[in-house]
């Protein structure tokens, strides 16, 4: 996922669904836990209170309950849900509650002075049991065991227990999907900056604006305002160079046009006009390739995404009508698109010089293939069937102002000019032998 506001959103919900999911459970078991620990101190209550009733029987040699000490109005009335019985050491009952109508199981395995509490289910009917073990003397002084078992019927408890667990799931549920909406209305306003700036570089790449104009948050207004800085340093720095290129320009051209017309007086010998001429046309090769270098290797800011198969098609269209006496196949094998971050005078510039010396010095076939990569890398190459050039030959035509071919009209920098950008937004060139005979050249740069 690339988009912020969607990593947010997701890790958002997924923390909060755990968060709430725990808690709810955490306070589901403390209130569980909480509802029967006053259960169970209800029964012991209720025991301690039986016990205050225990009395010995008539022959003193175990012990009964006086019905009319009980505290407990519900153990007298049948079928009220609590129930209590006694119990001797042979775990024979020795008293049971009027309310009793059903048989219950005796518990053992209780020592004196102990507690058992426990959840069970008895004719499938939820109880609450709790059993307690003491010593009672006889007439003799003797200790004799018993054992008190108190039942409560539990199925009011696990009604309402089932109820709590689905209200507290509801509001749960309903509580999480409102955090949920709040979070992503919070989230969408605190990255509203971040799509602020996405906007204004747009507008920068369109040259609607020379830089950042919005109001922004302490913690991006030193990004903001250092990229202006940067843009104001660049953009002076490039009218300073323009304007050093325009007066190099302006004080050659007078100079020029003197040594052209002494080159067309008749006194000057042959080897001093052929060396006038030369120089001459050396001047004239420095002037148009520092104005060239000036207007589009130094144009680095910002810049819009071009596509470079748009471009190949505009700049084929027009060489084709200009070579059109040669009748040259060409063969295009191109994605859809192509977007390279580049300026699109730059790309005009080497595409264009690329494509005009395989149009001038291929026969009849060009070939053009552009492949992209599944890491966004993509190559484009170009190759016609012309002689080629030799290794050496190919590093000498990359030097400024040199040409192979003299008799072609040109200034013989477009190579060299086409070279200094592509080092200058870090493209790969490279020459080398093409299956059709001639030149191959493949340019390696990463798409948007």
């Amino acid at each position: 996922m690339k988009s912020i506001k969607s990593r947010l959103t997701l890790v958002s919900m997924v923390v909060l669904a755990v968060f709430m999911v725990l808690t709810a459970i955490a306070l589901e078991r403390a209130v569980v836990k909480r509802a029967l620990q006053a259960e169970e101190d209800g029964l012991q209550l209720l025991i301690y209170s039986l016990l205050a009733a225990v009395d010995r029987d008539s022959r003193g040699l175990s012990i009964t309950v006086s019905e009319d000490r009980l505290f407990e109005p519900s153990l007298v009335i049948r079928n009220s849900g609590l129930y209590a019985l006694v119990y001797n050491r042979y775990k024979r009952e020795i008293w049971r509650s009027e309310s009793i109508t059903v048989r219950f199981p005796a518990v053992g395995g209780i020592d004196p002075g102990e507690w058992d509490f426990q959840t069970v289910e008895h004719l499938a009917t939820p109880y609450f049991r709790l059993g307690f073990s003491l010593q009672w003397p006889d007439v003799n002084d003797q200790l004799q065991r018993y054992e008190v078992v108190i039942w409560r019927n539990a199925v009011d408890y696990f009604e309402q227990l089932n109820r709590f667990r689905q209200t507290l799931w509801a509001w749960l549920i309903v509580t999480t999907i409102l955090l949920l909406v709040t979070m992503y209305f919070v989230t969408r306003w605190s990255l509203r900056p971040l799509q602020k700036i996405g906007l204004e570089v747009k507008a920068i790449e369109d040259q609607k604006q020379s830089g950042f104009e919005q109001d922004y948050p302490a913690e991006i207004a030193p990004l903001t305002e250092n990229l202006n800085i940067l843009l104001s340093r660049e953009q002076f720095q490039r009218q300073r160079y323009r304007n050093a290129m325009d007066d190099l320009a302006h004080s050659l051209k007078t100079p020029l046009a003197v040594l052209t017309g002494l080159g067309d007086q008749e006194h000057l010998d042959r080897p001093q006009l052929d060396t006038l001429r030369e120089q001459t046309d050396r001047m004239n090769q420095i002037v148009s390739y520092q104005l060239q270098k000036a207007t589009s290797v130094s144009d680095m800011r910002i810049t819009k995404p071009v596509d470079l198969v748009a471009v190949i098609q505009k700049l084929v269209s027009a060489l084709e009508k200009v070579y059109q006496e040669k009748a040259i196949v060409l063969d295009r094998r191109l994605p859809p698109q192509m977007l390279l971050r580049m300026d699109e005078g730059d790309c005009l510039e080497v595409v264009g010089n690329l494509l005009d010396n395989a149009f001038k010095y291929g026969k009849r076939r060009i070939d053009i293939t552009g492949m992209v990569q599944a890491d966004k890398s993509t190559s484009l190459t170009i190759e016609d069937d012309g002689q080629g050039l030799a290794d050496g030959e190919i590093e000498q035509i990359l030097r400024r102002g040199t040409r192979l071919d003299e008799a072609t009209e040109g200034q013989g920098i477009g190579l060299a000019v086409v070279a200094d950008i592509i080092e200058s937004y870090n493209i790969g060139l490279e020459f080398s032998r093409a299956e059709l005979g001639g030149l191959k050249v493949s340019l390696r740069f990463q798409t948007v």
